[in-house]
């Protein structure tokens, strides 16, 4: 039972993808739409299209089971508009899935890297969430000019030079989770939206800052394993409580 004072996180570590026999991929793969599968088609090296369908695959079944309904009966609306990057919109439910009394808020946000994917939900309120590996990046300095706002690059700078690849991918996986939650992610202005900047995790919620918005949206740092940062972003002011799990994948069918 989902409580809208909560907001779900499920993480899910790719480990088992690569041992995953081709009858449990082929399971992973009956859970995603034609749209999806043909997008894991299109890549070309077997591990990520693996991991891309145990992610998708992973969406559903989290879905799945707060809805109530089996995981195949999963659908969902919006997102990515093949003509015009403009008209993309979050992707949503689709209307009539699940008890429509109680369920046609549910709000959900995917993001997967390198090893790991990141599931949230809640109900009621807008989510967002990001997950990155850490790796080592030669063109920091030009990537942290394009990306992040002045008050962000100030303080990123003052950092001892050891502690600035965290800190990028600190504040590059709090300010996509933010725009994930508005459902504009990357086609927003990144030098608009400032997030705090530090080379550790949060120990609170913060406010996000953007300079074309009046609402109110909070980032929070999710436990992530060493080399990895992870955050979550909502609507509102208030500090929900943050469930965190991990989902084991053998469930998924």
């Amino acid at each position: 039972m989902l409580d809208p004072n909560s907001i779900y996180v499920w993480r899910v570590g790719f480990e088992a993808s690569v041992s995953a026999s081709d009858d449990q991929v082929e399971a992973w793969s009956k859970l995603l739409s034609v749209e999806e599968w043909q997008r894991a088609n299109a890549l070309r090296s077997d591990g990520p299209r693996r991991d891309y369908i145990l992610a998708h695959a992973a969406l559903r079944f989290v879905l799945a089971e707060g809805l109530g309904i089996p995981a195949t009966a999963v659908g969902f609306q919006g997102g990515p508009s093949k003509e015009n990057s403009e008209a993309a919109t979050k992707p949503s439910l689709k209307a009539g899935i699940g008890d429509h009394s109680h369920r046609s808020d549910l709000r959900f946000n995917l993001s997967h890297t390198r090893g790991m994917a990141l599931i949230g939900v809640a109900l009621g309120r807008e989510v967002g969430v990001d997950i990155e590996w850490q790796r080592f990046m030669e063109d920091l300095d030009p990537m942290a000019l394009s990306v992040m706002s002045a008050e962000e690059l100030a303080l990123w700078q003052a950092l001892a030079t050891g502690n600035r690849n965290r800190a990028f991918f600190k504040v590059w996986t709090r300010k996509e989770a933010y725009l994930k939650a508005i459902g504009l992610g990357l086609y927003h202005s990144l030098q608009s939206v400032t997030v705090p900047v530090t080379a550790t995790p949060l120990d609170q919620a913060e406010i996000v800052a953007d300079r074309t918005r009046a609402d109110v949206w909070k980032v929070f740092d999710i436990p992530a394993p060493e080399g990895y940062s992870a955050s979550v972003c909502w609507e509102g002011g208030e500090m929900p409580e943050i469930v965190v799990q991990d989902l084991n994948i053998t469930q998924i069918a």
